[in-house]
């Protein structure tokens, strides 16, 4: 067992029960766990959850000055439109086509597919999570599932173990969000 999977799947744990209940200090935890996580999914031979770590780093960035925002208007939560989640849609099957392609092409990963599709979701959640977009919770919920099953196959059991607490977690965070939605500002 390495042991960057139990650290970086603890500080993950923590970080998502800090953005379930929207509070900033989740942006600094997550930060952390990154800094562990690249390292365990490059010797895991997952690039994309590779990739996306270092992605994730740069929206913890904007995502803890966006929350800090006193623009009040800029740090509530929202709802998409039909529209947006349709061009969102639209955006995530394109992306994973041509994700896919790339690591099948030019890396030596075994789940292409599979690694695309976490990558390319997982983009999208956060970026809307960045946002205070509720729907990241239901991008989540998928995601969660998805990577859990990759990362027991790819044998990162502490990973895969945490996955199916944020499937919990997902949904706590779309009912504590909508909660703060209708509260009374």
């Amino acid at each position: 067992m390495n042991w960057l999977d139990p650290i970086g799947a603890g500080l993950s744990l923590i970080c998502t029960y800090y953005f379930t209940c929207a509070n900033r200090f989740a942006w600094l935890l997550g930060m952390a766990a990154i800094i562990v996580n690249v390292s365990l999914y490059w010797q895991k031979g997952i690039y994309g959850n590779f990739f996306l770590e270092g992605i994730y780093f740069a929206s913890m960035v904007f995502g803890w000055i966006k929350w800090r925002s006193g623009c009040k208007a800029e740090r509530m939560i929202r709802y998409l439109t039909l529209r947006q989640g349709l061009q969102i849609f639209l955006i995530a099957i394109t992306s994973i086509l041509i994700f896919s392609y790339v690591l099948s092409t030019w890396t030596d990963s075994d789940i292409p597919y599979w690694d695309a599709t976490t990558t390319v979701l997982g983009l999208i959640a956060e970026w809307l999570l960045c946002l205070k977009i509720i729907h990241c919770w239901i991008l989540w919920f998928i995601v969660d599932f998805l990577v859990a099953v990759l990362q027991w196959y790819k044998g990162i059991p502490f990973h895969s173990a945490i996955h199916w607490v944020y499937l919990i977690m997902a949904i706590m965070g779309y009912y504590r969000w909508h909660k703060l939605y209708h509260q009374p500002a």
